[in-house]
């Protein structure tokens, strides 16, 4: 067990140096690129609220981060209906190319990990993973609560 944590270091440092290539190709940061994919994988996940819950991100960094990719065409927000409190976002024709190329660093990052892995260790992996993910919202999510109150 005490190899979790290492885990979680390395498997960032090894999704950084993956992407970072990507990232000075578009002269983009890792947060700009994370949102950009974060986008183009959660379609029905489309405001800047949505990706502080799911990712974590501090709301300043979500906000510095859309405004860049906004003002570069990446990105465009717009109210939906009569709702102007929350404003949606759309990847630009201009950002397709920053996709395919991330979702492509994706599926290396994948392949490293799961390299020599049997399909149905892949799937129990992901299990797992759900599993893990589940309950670290789940922490975090009651943290937040017992801090309000």
């Amino acid at each position: 067990m005490e190899g979790i944590i290492d885990n979680l270091f390395v498997n960032r440092e090894l999704y950084a140096s993956l992407f970072g290539p990507l990232c000075e190709k578009y002269h983009l940061t890792m947060t700009e690129m994370i949102v950009l994919m974060f986008l183009a994988k959660n379609r029905g996940y489309d405001t800047a609220s949505d990706i502080v819950e799911n990712l974590k991100i501090t709301k300043s960094h979500v906000s510095i981060s859309l405004r860049d990719l906004e003002e570069r065409g990446y990105v465009e927000g717009k109210y939906k209906g009569e709702n102007h409190r929350s404003i949606h976002l759309k990847l630009c024709d201009n950002s397709l190319n920053i996709i395919r190329d991330g979702e492509n660093v994706q599926k290396v990052f994948i392949d490293v990990l799961l390299k020599d892995f049997s399909l149905e260790e892949k799937m129990i992996f992901k299990s797992f993973i759900q599993r893990i993910n589940k309950n670290a919202n789940e922490y975090l999510h009651n943290q937040i609560s017992m801090k309000r109150k």
